[in-house]
């Protein structure tokens, strides 16, 4: 535990917080600078500390993801499947074929794992062209290509790649399987965008189901770690902090 303690602490982002706080530190001590500019100084750094402790990012994530706990069979109710996009880096000069990102990753292989938990269903795919400039395949179409190298029959795996949003992706996807006749889906996405993610449906009259992928707050143990400024906590409770901005607008626009 020590030797892992001194190794995090030996990198740039806690060296950087616990510079500033030594600072901070040394200018009340000295009385540098008037009180307010000491107390500008001060508060900042602290709620970045505070802001990044894996003890908090633990329990603000708690906040999104134990709305739908981990599932690994798909509900017997859902008649399809629907995979909500993340990201795409397009092919260039040195990545030749275009990639999902982690988000798209973890997204798609649950949902190829839910997939195979029972009978074929239809596997929707949804995620279009967020950024104009990009080239290459959309990021359904990616998605696509590699569910159906997990194992998904290709005759399952339909495209939506016209959407840029959360919203749109439900709006979209809602109307084709309002068309198919189709009234249950299981909506995959990061456990902390689940409850937009399956908000969007329930308001569009679809039964929605949550799947998600990408747990953080599933066992806490508390250590002198979880209290170390942690670049990782901070990009967590920064995910958090965008989602329920998300929810809070959705909610004003009548979307959830």
């Amino acid at each position: 535990m020590l030797y892992r303690f001194f190794v995090s602490l030996s990198r740039p982002y806690p060296l950087i917080i616990l510079f500033l706080l030594v600072l901070v530190g040394v200018c009340w001590r000295r009385k540098i600078g008037s009180r307010a500019l000491r107390l500008a100084l001060t508060i900042p750094t602290l709620l970045l500390w505070l802001f990044s402790m894996p003890v908090v990012s633990f329990f603000s994530a708690a906040t999104l993801e134990w709305k739908y706990p981990p599932i690994y069979e798909r509900p017997s109710e859902a008649e399809a499947i629907v995979v909500l996009g993340s990201g795409v880096s397009p092919p260039d000069e040195i990545r030749k074929k275009a990639e999902l990102d982690q988000g798209g990753l973890r997204r798609c292989i649950k949902a190829a794992a839910l997939y195979t938990s029972g009978k074929p269903c239809p596997v929707i795919v949804t995620g279009g062209r967020v950024e104009s400039y990009k080239t290459g395949p959309v990021m359904a179409e990616v998605m696509r290509d590699f569910l159906i190298a997990q194992g998904v029959s290709a005759s399952d795996v339909i495209l939506e790649k016209e959407s840029r949003s959360t919203y749109e992706n439900a709006i979209k996807t809602a109307e084709f399987l309002k068309q198919k006749g189709i009234q249950s889906a299981l909506v995959v996405s990061d456990a902390t965008h689940l409850i937009r993610g399956v908000g969007c449906f329930r308001k569009l009259g679809l039964q929605a189901y949550g799947g998600g992928c990408g747990y953080t707050a599933t066992d806490l143990h508390i250590t002198p770690l979880s209290f170390l400024p942690s670049a990782g906590a901070a990009a967590m409770n920064q995910i958090v902090f965008h989602e329920w901005l998300g929810l809070l607008y959705y909610r004003l626009r009548g979307r959830i």
